[in-house]
């Protein structure tokens, strides 16, 4: 497949970067920009919020005097109030079903309008859990989606559903009407995200591919700054919800300028479209195509070599019909078994699962906690996006000079050391507080993504797909958890988010030190290269490391394959469709220009 792929390459090279090319890099950036505010909507839309509980007129205010070193504090029970006992004098406590709120800080907000205080708090930290619930589910199913009916009427579908969802959701009646809308909100995030992602890399020329990435990273942190903004200058909920939607429909005529992937077009036979998008891109980038025979003649040839590879990647699928499924789910248990074989898989696999799963528990509490961990919660917001961006920008250039593992203990290490700090703070320092958090989550924000190049490297190419599709589980899973920690834990115990999120960064900055570094030695091919050690030997790319960046890039295998990189859960659920991937040295490169993005795609 990689002949085909080099033949699309070159003429995507000769279609040059232009006006074409910039309409979906702008496009899908601005979508991107739109979906932080949507996944970190739970800092604003249902934060926790002060209240006093509202007894009936027979009722009384329930207050706990204590005296610490001469001095009484009064403290008072906002979840229960007194009524005078019918038997014996007295009196009881009774459950609060009604409450006075704070409304300094935010006017109006879901925990107000619902009452998620008291025995209800759990519901605060469901309301952002279900959205990335929605995420596990909507991420396999966007990938057969886009394979079958094409990049742009998915992108398509999925940008107008998520969208118009996401400003209906502001007008629902009924929590559980809220929910279920949140859990399709998560369920459409990989739809926009990802398939967008692969549409821009589609076209996109191969020597821009590495700039791509940051590109497509970049716009997560500026919807990450704008979302704090708009929050201060709007405190009710339902206006915030919507006007921060509302820009989403500015882009939308872009759908109707935009092509499908040509690349798609033609694997699927369809030249006539195919012909049509790319003269069309020919126009506007102002450049020549082939002759009309050299142009068929092409595609031909590329959808000829792209059907060999499918063909001989369905022999291994197993037969249809009745206990075909069963077989195939059977297949997949015994994939992922497989990681756990032999000694040094299993401390690949536990180690990376475990760091997955802290690092994104530790990443989405310190986005979410906003409230605890500043003076300001929107100034904490838009500034947690400014410090994005050197995680995102400055990582490579650090891990390719310095390697995997150094920085990635670095990352883990610092963002223990400052989170812990918050814990031990005395009241009244928040800003110390916001800078000691902000520290933090730039720290981890860079080890995320050193992570998933790390990740790749370390898995042998015979398991890598089914080693990236558990661990990525296994991250799911952590963004789920963390809502839990920061929204029942913290306001009983204002320190235990900071000491759990502190803690956990140590304990990925210590698994680390079992593993060995991957900078300028090959990737293992098969289990016994990883058992046997050779990983580490020296590889041919390391030596010629100064070669051209452009060179290697046409090495690339298909973007159908190198995309289920960025989607790991798609790979677990598909990986009989990629038994066969690339060589060591064509993936090192497609890790090297696709981790910078490889988070900004999971999220």
């Amino acid at each position: 497949m990689s002949g085909s792929t080099n033949k699309f390459d070159g003429l995507l090279t000769r279609l040059g970067t232009g006006r074409w090319n910039l309409l979906f890099f702008v496009a899908v950036s601005y979508w991107n920009m739109h979906l932080a505010s949507n996944t970190l909507s739970g800092a604003y839309v249902a934060p926790v919020v002060k209240h006093t509980c509202r007894p009936p007129p027979t009722g009384y205010t329930l207050t706990t005097t204590t005296t610490a070193q001469g001095n009484n504090h009064t403290t008072e029970d906002h979840c229960h109030y007194l009524v005078n006992s019918t038997e014996g004098g007295g009196f009881d406590s009774v459950p609060c079903d009604a409450w006075h709120y704070d409304t300094t800080t935010f006017a109006f907000t879901l925990t107000s309008q619902f009452d998620l205080v008291c025995s209800s708090e759990y519901l605060r930290a469901t309301y952002q859990s279900l959205y990335m619930f929605g995420t596990l589910f909507g991420a396999p199913i966007n990938g057969l989606l886009s394979d079958r009916f094409g990049r742009k009427t998915t992108l398509t579908f999925g940008v107008l559903t998520y969208f118009a969802l996401a400003m209906a959701s502001s007008w629902l009646p009924t929590l559980a009407a809220v929910f279920a809308f949140r859990f399709v909100l998560g369920f459409l995030h990989p739809t926009v995200i990802q398939t967008g992602y692969i549409l821009a890399l589609e076209v996109c020329e191969p020597r821009y591919r590495s700039l791509l990435g940051i590109m497509i990273s970049l716009p997560w942190a500026v919807g990450t700054m704008a979302w704090g903004g708009v929050a201060y200058l709007i405190r009710d909920w339902r206006w915030l919800q919507l006007v921060v939607n509302i820009p989403s429909l500015f882009m939308l005529p872009a759908l109707w300028f935009l092509d499908e992937s040509p690349r798609w077009l033609i694997v699927h036979g369809e030249f006539d479209k195919a012909r049509e998008v790319l003269t069309r891109a020919s126009k506007w980038n102002r450049v020549s195509l082939p002759p009309p025979d050299e142009l068929d003649s092409l595609m031909c040839t590329i959808q000829r070599e792209a059907r060999v590879g499918q063909r001989a990647t369905q022999e291994g699928r197993g037969e249809e019909g009745e206990g075909g499924y069963k077989r195939k789910a059977w297949k997949i248990v015994l994939r992922l078994m497989i990681l756990f074989r032999t000694p040094r898989l299993r401390l690949v696999t536990i180690i990376l699962s475990l760091k997955f799963f802290l690092v994104s528990l530790i990443f989405y509490g310190m986005s979410l906690n906003a409230v605890n961990y500043s003076a300001d919660p929107f100034l904490y917001m838009a500034l947690s996006g400014v410090v994005e961006v050197p995680a995102y920008t400055l990582t490579a250039p650090i891990v390719a000079k310095f390697g995997r593992k150094g920085p990635s203990i670095a990352y883990y290490f610092v963002s223990g050391v400052v989170i812990l700090a918050v814990a031990f703070i005395p009241a009244g320092h928040r800003w110390v507080v916001m800078v000691l958090a902000l520290t933090g989550r730039m720290c981890i924000s860079a080890a995320f993504q050193v992570l998933y190049l790390y990740s790749v490297e370390l898995f042998p190419t015979e398991v890598r797909l089914q080693g990236l599709g558990s661990a990525t589980i296994v991250s799911r899973l952590g963004s789920m958890i963390s809502p839990f920690v920061t929204e029942l834990l913290g306001p009983i115990y204002p320190s235990a988010p900071s000491l759990v999120f502190g803690v956990g960064a140590f304990i990925a900055c210590l698994a680390t030190l079992p593993l060995w570094e991957t900078l300028g030695h090959a990737l293992p091919d098969t289990i016994t290269d990883l058992e046997e050690g050779d990983a580490r030997r020296p590889s041919v790319a390391a030596r010629d490391a100064e070669a051209d960046e452009e060179t290697e890039m046409a090495k690339l295998p298909t973007v159908s394959w190198s995309s289920r990189v960025t989607d790991p859960l798609t790979l677990i659920l598909e990986a009989p469709r990629c038994a066969a991937p690339a060589e060591p040295s064509e993936l090192r490169w497609i890790c090297q220009w696709n981790f910078s993005v490889s988070f900004s795609i999971n999220k």
